[in-house]
């Protein structure tokens, strides 16, 4: 075997060691807070309740997503950094009317929370073809993300998630304060469905906001 044919094997073998470190990682913190939403939501506790929207054993991760612009600086240096954020992804250049609906009816859940909405936060998300937003709505936040074939495609190389499977765009997606994405809400049609979506959203929110917080008070 040749140097180059040995390099080649070394720098190979690294990267999957690397791959499986990272994986590791994932398990190791995404899966306790993951294992209790599921206990919770699959009543293996009493106490525990059925969730309104989705959700998914194996979450994406924030920093796995094709994110090409957003509106604000870096993620990390966001006021949305560390908290609670329902995105509202839709594969469209512009914030339609359904669109429209959807979002309104985040603002109207976030402030819904009460004392507590201040640890939520939502984000419209278009595609990568977006066209500049108008009047009002030119002072929306907003992310764009690669979308092909009515999905969003995710990091395959070393993913920060569980789940490497690509998202479902239009609809609303809950990520926690780790930047886990692992429930999915199907978007509403017209304002009279906002009221009851809106008490769904906030009744899963606060049961994996006291999750969250029990689980970080056990450590």
């Amino acid at each position: 075997m040749d140097f180059e044919n040995s390099q080649q094997n070394t720098e190979q073998s690294n990267s999957a060691k690397n791959r499986m470190t990272l994986i590791m990682l994932s398990v190791v913190f995404i899966a306790p807070v993951l294992l209790a939403y599921l206990a919770y939501f699959g009543g293996w506790f009493q106490g525990g309740g059925k969730s309104h929207g989705q959700i998914y054993s194996d979450p994406w991760h924030f920093d796995d997503l094709p994110v090409i612009e957003s509106s604000f600086a870096d993620f990390p240096s966001s006021d949305y950094f560390a908290k609670w954020n329902w995105l509202l992804i839709i594969d469209d250049k512009v914030c339609n009317e359904q669109c429209q609906i959807n979002w309104f009816l985040l603002q109207q859940t976030q402030l819904g929370l009460g004392k507590f909405a201040d640890r939520a936060s939502y984000l419209l998300v278009l595609n990568q073809n977006k066209l500049p937003l108008a009047g009002e709505w030119s002072q929306v936040d907003y992310l764009t993300l690669a979308m092909n074939n009515r999905q969003v495609e995710v990091n395959q190389n070393n993913p920060r998630g569980l789940n490497t499977n690509p998202l479902a765009v239009d609809g609303i997606y809950l990520m926690d304060p780790m930047g886990n994405i692992f429930m999915r809400y199907d978007l509403i049609d017209s304002k009279e469905q906002a009221p009851l979506k809106s008490k769904d959203l906030r009744a899963d929110i606060n049961r994996v906001m006291r999750i969250l917080d029990t689980s970080k008070l056990k450590k």
